[in-house]
């Protein structure tokens, strides 16, 4: 079988992304989170499609790399047709994405897929190794909320410095970018939490496809085990209701020590991604 491969770079024109939507919907599985497919169309993230289209114009298999925050640091993923992955599709779409991670001057390239051992053992074929896992928690929106007096979830009030040093607290300095990505983003909400005008969480806050995402979620540690990361999850929960949003979603590693605060504000598993680097 013949097979001629292609890149093209965001956005993406509309037949071709429904031949990629057509492709997916042959599986129950959904890969859409993975496969960035809502950045697809969008001329403001940086990002490709590699395209393995047979002779007849039908599309087997394609990969996907997106530049989530313009930082040249890429995530890419890959769907093969199920009746044709025994062939080399996969292997040849790897090798468009190096391609463009190359011609792009990226400065890494790490691979996303849900995790299952076909994942894994392709990925360990073109010499990937794993490097983390996020597992992806939903939660229903929430009618009716009831915050402590003593807290306030108010839109980002413009006072970098003190927003900077809990998301370094948090996490480390390498989140700052990330931050100030999600301030400038005009598709992006920034929210605080504050006890008694006092900053004591962040989280940042975004639609897609009828979901509530929330991203860059933080208390600061010195508030920690004190309740305010659950009412924050809940206070998004209740938000998300307001907007109208069927879901509330976000993304978590596996080894984060507060999973147990997003169960317990109602979250659920959905699946892990697992993510893996090339040395």
């Amino acid at each position: 079988m013949e097979l001629s491969l292609s890149i093209a770079s965001f956005p993406l024109d509309s037949e071709t992304i429904h031949d990629m939507h057509g492709l997916l919907e042959m599986t129950e599985v959904d890969y859409s989170k993975p496969l960035f497919d809502s950045s697809w169309h969008l001329a403001d993230i940086s990002g490709f499609a590699v395209l393995a289209y047979t002779e007849e114009n039908e599309l087997l298999g394609f990969a996907v790399a997106v530049d989530l925050i313009g930082l040249d640091s890429y995530e890419w993923s890959a769907f093969v047709h199920p009746e044709f992955r025994r062939m080399t599709i996969g292997s040849a779409l790897e090798g468009g994405i190096a391609y463009g991670l190359e011609q792009r001057q990226a400065i890494d390239g790490l691979a996303a897929f849900i995790e299952d051992e076909v994942a894994k053992k392709f990925l360990a074929s073109l010499g990937y190794q794993p490097d983390f896992k996020e597992i992806e928690l939903e939660a229903e929106p929430l009618e009716v909320l009831d915050l402590p007096e003593n807290l306030a979830v108010v839109p980002y009030d413009g006072e970098i410095e003190k927003l900077e040093k809990l998301m370094a607290a948090a996490f480390d300095e390498e989140v700052l970018p990330v931050v100030h990505y999600n301030i400038e983003r005009t598709d992006r909400e920034v929210f605080i939490m504050k006890r008694e005008e006092e900053l004591v969480a962040s989280a940042s806050l975004f639609e897609e496809e009828g979901g509530l995402w929330i991203t860059a979620f933080a208390v600061d540690p010195s508030e920690q085990g004190k309740g305010y990361g659950k009412a924050f999850l809940l206070w998004c929960r209740h938000y998300a209701s307001l907007q109208g949003k069927h879901r509330t979603v976000l993304e978590v590693e596996t080894d984060n020590d507060a999973l147990a605060v997003y169960r317990k504000s109602g979250f659920h598993a959905v699946h892990t991604v697992e993510y893996w680097n090339k040395p």
